[in-house]
């Protein structure tokens, strides 16, 4: 069914097209700094720039939907609205914490909570799939580069082993006779998992109508790219091997790379038109033997004598309410709104903080913390005459490109340093226990050093995030505390026990602040 016939002879599909188009306006006029920032990691980001097909795959995906069979009637209901309003009221909470993927699914789920209320459920749930897909658009995904880099690192380093080739790792370096290699955040496959994941979701929702091979199908679009960059990897390292360095690295190892990215994804499409043609041949058994009853499982979106009432109700008590239940966070959000332009900052806590900054990058400095927007960066070297270095990283106030908890704040610099280990430890302050985050990274001298920090937000101390994010919107709902705190301590192993390290950690947040019970 061509599109432009559809919306030239159906007076539903006219609407449909002008009510989209109204909310889209209304959706990106009430939340551009959430559209926006959306469109700009599409425009920006090639881990993320899918997100630019996406609304053009869905609304094929549309249409094939109601190629099948267009709907005859609809049926609003007030009864999504409450989740209308909770979406909007999740928005506003995520954007006062600066929770920017928590904000984005949230607008992004204000489409298929307009279609359930303006269409009804029938309509929504033969919807679902392109609703559905449209949350591929969000950019997400950030937070899996370091258990990928884990797993690409595990997978390379069992099949070089099979190889007979000599190997040993520490943390993500993995070394070989030939040399030394790190399975860095550019390697850990997170833009070929999105790319796969997106074209596995499109073509299970366009070409397979079971929902056991849609499954399937979606299931190896996240497997199998995760096997074949440990497989890509593997090969890079045994070519490297092979050739002494020569080949497999620098250009060689990007080319390498997309030819074999290419290469599985064909691979999946293959797979993909197996599960496709075995549904088709079963279609045509079913269309032989029950020739004639394909009526008997027409779907139920049909005008009816019962229903006539119901499509005929005025329309505009349904619009009103949408437009109320959108309109609601937003503002909410410019009443709450908070004016930085008070705040203002030392002129030698300014320079001091530039030049701590510029030591992450320093090729001098042994160790460093990276958080590139924050209002003050201090550095103290040899606390309590130990070799223990302390940071004191503060934001006096938020923006979405100025936060204190974000995937850019870094505790190491990764070009550096791996990380060997990483998790949550209690310490315990004047008889209370902060949850503390405890790092422990390597680099190829053989150095392994211990890292503990908190977030300090409105004189509570923890190291969970949510939490930590939690404390932020009290906070700031309470005009207390805008921003927050990170208080980072860290040693290297052979020079500072682990326990030694705790106690002084406890100290400093002693001094700094009111801990409390996690």
């Amino acid at each position: 069914m061509d599109i432009l016939t559809t919306l030239r002879n159906n007076k539903l599909a006219q609407r449909a097209a002008i009510e989209s188009l109204c909310l889209l306006i209304m959706i990106c006029g009430l939340y551009y700094t959430t559209v926006a920032g959306m469109v700009d990691l599409w425009l920006t980001s090639e881990t993320y720039s899918h997100g630019l097909f996406i609304i053009p795959l869905a609304v094929i995906l549309l249409v094939q939907r109601l190629k099948d069979q267009a709907p005859r009637n609809t049926q609003p209901t007030f009864m999504p609205l409450i989740l209308l309003v909770g979406a909007s009221f999740v928005w506003l909470i995520a954007t006062l914490a600066h929770i920017n993927l928590v904000a984005q699914l949230a607008v992004m789920s204000f489409i298929p909570c307009v279609v359930w209320l303006r269409y009804g459920w029938a309509m929504t749930w033969r919807l679902k799939g392109p609703l559905l897909f449209l949350f591929l658009a969000v950019p997400v995904g950030d937070f899996l580069i370091p258990h990928l880099q884990d797993i690409t690192a595990t997978l390379s380093i069992a099949m070089i082993k099979l190889t007979g080739i000599p190997v040993y790792h520490d943390g993500l370096y993995i070394s070989i006779p030939a040399g030394n290699f790190l399975v860095a955040e550019a390697c850990s496959g997170i833009r070929f998992l999105i790319s796969a994941i997106t074209i596995a979701v499109f073509y299970a929702l366009l070409y397979l109508k079971s929902t056991k091979n849609r499954l399937l199908m979606m299931s190896l679009g996240a497997v199998v790219p995760i096997v074949a960059n440990g497989i890509r990897v593997f090969m890079i390292i045994v070519i490297a091997h092979l050739s002494n360095m020569e080949a497999a690295t620098g250009f060689d190892h990007i080319v390498y790379g997309w030819v074999f990215f290419s290469i599985v994804m064909v691979l999946l499409i293959v797979l993909g038109n197996v599960l496709a043609d075995k549904e088709h041949a079963k279609d045509k058994k079913v269309d032989n033997s029950d020739a004639g009853s394909s009526d008997a499982a027409a779907p139920d979106i049909q005008s009816t004598q019962g229903q006539s009432k119901s499509h005929q109700q005025a329309i505009w008590p349904f619009y009103a309410a949408i437009i109320i239940a959108i309109s609601l966070a937003p503002i909410a959000k410019r009443l709450l709104a908070y004016d930085p332009s008070s705040q203002t900052i030392d002129a030698t806590l300014a320079y001091q903080t530039k030049i701590t900054k510029g030591l992450f990058s320093d090729p001098d400095t042994q160790w460093a913390v990276s958080f590139p927007s924050a209002d003050v960066v201090l550095r103290q070297d040899g606390i309590n005459q130990k070799d223990i270095s302390k940071y004191v990283v503060s934001y006096d106030y938020e923006t979405d490109e100025k936060e204190l908890i974000n995937y850019e704040n870094r505790l190491f610099n990764p070009d550096r340093w791996s990380l060997k280990d990483r998790r949550m430890i209690p310490v315990s302050v004047n008889g209370e226990t902060v949850m503390t985050l405890h790092l422990t990274i390597v680099n190829l001298a053989g150095q392994k050093r211990e890292i503990l920090m908190s977030y300090l937000i409105d004189g509570n101390a923890t190291a969970q995030t949510l939490k930590a994010k939690a404390l932020q919107v009290i906070s700031k709902l309470m005009a207390r505390d805008f921003g927050g705190q990170a208080i980072i301590l860290s040693a290297l192993s052979d020079d500072v026990d682990i326990n030694q390290l705790k106690l002084e950690f406890a100290d400093v947040i002693q001094q700094a602040q009111r801990p409390v019970r996690n």
